[in-house]
């Protein structure tokens, strides 16, 4: 695939470089995110209605935005559209879409769909954005760095300084209510141990404060910034905090194998804690890899670090630990989750090192080895962010045309009005004419995630209802379907003897 000097071949880098052109007010190019044929400047006046608009936040954050030519192909839309977020106006709600388009000489490429080019123009006249530069000396947005006026500059060192200050101050508090808690305990040791923890505890609150302080940015790269700064805080504080309790520990446990005379065994905590913090390096720079868009999974691969980990699994008891390894790396299941798993549906009671308990239906508990599961289908049904409606029913044969619209018009108004039902999936329709009469179907989906699926056929039952009472109000009713039915006369039955 060709090379995008643009950088649109992925999804996230459509976004980011569109707003990094539209920060620096250069509109011409920021056009060229944009899937229009608009003329050049109303291009452009399109590309500034859409910044503004996504400086007003979306749903989601950019970063979770799919740094893969092919984009996220597990997000429920066509292969070729990406959803970036929703972003609420005065005048509603807007979906942001990218496309991916083919172009001479560009190869498949990310841009805006005209989807909702076709909606900024009306959302944006809602919109009243807020200029903070009224506040400053006007100088200051005249002078720019890295196309960023002094005044935000000036606003993002304060806000700097006021997150460092106020981490300062939360983690001494942390370390003076640590000591009073352990004061029974405060040996010279457990008061190092605390002094030890503190810098890292520093960093993890300023991680905090700065993905709060992205929520209070002015612009959307400015919040993408403040994220991505707070991650890179939290990745290597956590490390900092892992890599300090590692001495911790090793501290206490030597100290405490010496006391009982135990040396053989200093070796091995010691050789134990070199290799965790070698794992913390290792979880570091997967963390950053993966932060920067690579694909660990394929780098491993060309490694042959794969490889060797299969020729570690050949033996069944390893097989079961990296088996439960990858099961809790995917997420796949969780303890009290409600599943499908080996064909048998219960609740996870827990996940082991060999093998998960699950809790069946008939309360029974069966074991299955973690190898197995992470081999076979996995059907998670506490995951599921909506719960499907899908109801047929077959109207008597001799419904009048009227009644049959009235019953679909009916059905749909009530779908679409009810809050937890998307309204964008409401469906009612006549699929078929059968010999009973015309089948109707309704199709929707009910908008509760976590996997209550009682509290869904309680409000399914609602709607069940509601489909009678229109079918009955609408001077109809349900019949089943049949096959041939057979009316005879009284003149032709045959006399009984």
């Amino acid at each position: 695939m060709p090379t995008d000097p643009l950088g649109r071949s992925t999804p996230h880098g459509t976004v980011i470089g569109f707003l990094h052109a539209a920060e620096a007010q250069d509109y011409a190019r920021a056009a060229k995110y944009l899937d229009t044929k608009a003329p050049e400047s109303k291009a452009e006046e399109l590309a500034l209605e859409l910044k503004v608009l996504l400086d007003l936040g979306t749903s989601t954050n950019l970063e979770t935005l799919s740094r893969q030519p092919e984009g996220n192909l597990a997000d429920g839309l066509r292969v070729s559209r990406e959803k970036v977020g929703v972003v609420n106006t005065s005048e509603g709600q807007i979906e942001i879409l990218l496309d991916r388009v083919s172009r001479p000489n560009e190869g498949p490429i990310w841009l805006f769909s005209r989807e909702t080019l076709d909606r900024v123009p009306t959302f944006y006249a809602g919109t009243q954005p807020k200029d903070f530069s009224h506040y400053f000396p006007a100088w200051t947005s005249r002078i720019r760095i890295f196309s960023i006026p002094l005044w935000r500059w000036a606003a993002v060192i304060v806000a700097i300084i006021l997150d460092l200050i106020l981490a300062w101050l939360l983690s001494r508090l942390i370390r003076w209510i640590l000591r009073i808690s352990l004061r029974r305990y405060l040996t010279v040791n457990v008061d190092a141990a605390i002094v030890k923890v503190t810098g890292p505890i520093f960093c993890l609150i300023l991680a905090v404060l700065q993905r709060i302080a992205a929520d209070h940015s002015i612009t959307a790269l400015g919040r993408h910034y403040w994220i991505m700064g707070s991650i890179l805080t939290f990745i290597f504080s956590a490390a900092w905090m892992l890599a300090r309790l590692t001495d911790i520990f090793t501290t206490f446990t030597t100290f405490r194998l010496l006391r009982q005379q135990q040396t053989e065994k200093i070796t091995l905590v010691s050789l134990v804690s070199r290799l965790f913090r070698i794992l913390i390096l290792i979880l570091v720079f997967i963390a950053l890899l993966s932060l920067a868009g690579v694909n660990v999974s394929a780098l491993f691969a060309g490694l042959g670090i794969g490889g060797i980990a299969l020729a570690l699994a050949a033996q069944k008891s390893i097989a079961d630990l990296f088996g439960g390894i990858s099961i809790v790396m995917r997420g796949a299941i969780r303890v009290n989750d409600y599943c499908t798993v080996a064909g048998q549906t219960g609740t996870v009671e827990d996940i082991g090192i060999s093998s998960i308990r699950l809790r069946t239906l008939n309360r029974s508990v069966i074991s299955i080895p973690n190898s197995k599961v992470a081999e076979m289908e996995l059907e998670n049904f506490t995951m599921r962010d909506q719960f499907w409606i899908h109801q047929t029913f077959t109207l008597r044969f001799d419904t009048p045309h009227s009644s049959i619209e009235k019953v679909l018009n009916d059905i749909a108004s009530m779908l679409t009005h009810r809050p937890d039902v998307d309204s964008n999936t409401v469906r009612v329709r006549v699929i078929g004419l059968t010999a009973a009469g015309p089948q109707v179907e309704v199709y929707a989906y009910y908008n509760r995630p976590g996997g209550d699926y009682n509290s869904f056929l309680a409000e399914q039952e609602k709607l069940i209802l509601e489909i009678l009472r229109v079918v009955e109000e609408s001077g109809t009713s349900m019949t089943i379907p049949i096959g041939v039915v057979s009316l005879e006369s009284e003149k032709a039955r045959p006399k009984s003897a």
